[in-house]
């Protein structure tokens, strides 16, 4: 491997995953000339490829966890973050159904620690509420929790990189 020495950093990172595309992103705001290494053909390739890519809103977290705290802030950031990188992002909602009383327990758990941590928009709802929505799920209640969504990884790390590279390809 020919090594180019014209081309000098001020950082380099190794790693193109999540945790790499994303320091790269906040350095770039700097006035520093920073390189991204990885060794596949492309951004998370790895592990950080392979993520659920569920934005989690916090309401099955501990309260005061700083679990809970970083999905709630995370959650509550990252629709701006997708229209700054320019990539697709849709929040879906999720619903958490109760098919008898035995449920309602649970469902009702859920919803204080949401509530707790700080998480919007989270109700219960009624079965008559749930038909309306024309969702392929059936249960007496629901915990309605609106601010659940979804990404696509590879877009949002690349993204990143795009934002913060001056030469990519």
């Amino acid at each position: 491997m020919e090594i180019n020495t014209q081309n000098q950093f001020d950082i380099v990172i190794v790693g193109a995953g999540a945790v790499g595309c994303a320091i790269a992103r906040e350095l770039s705001r700097y006035q520093l000339k920073v390189a991204v290494f990885e060794k596949e053909s492309d951004v998370a390739a790895g592990t950080s490829g392979r993520n659920s890519a569920v934005v989690h809103a916090g309401f099955n977290n501990k309260p005061g966890s700083l679990m809970a705290k970083f999905c709630v802030e995370g959650n509550e950031g990252f629709e701006s973050l997708c229209r700054e990188l320019d990539v697709p992002y849709k929040k879906t909602g999720k619903l958490i159904v109760a098919f008898d009383e035995s449920d309602f327990a649970g469902i009702d758990k859920l919803i204080e620690n949401g509530k707790k941590n700080g998480v919007k928009g989270l109700e219960f709802i009624s079965e008559g509420v749930v038909k309306k929505l024309r969702t392929p799920c059936w249960g007496n209640w629901s915990n309605a929790v609106p601010q659940y969504g979804n990404n696509k990884p590879l877009f949002v790390y690349g993204g990143s990189c795009r934002k913060c590279c001056t030469k990519w390809s």
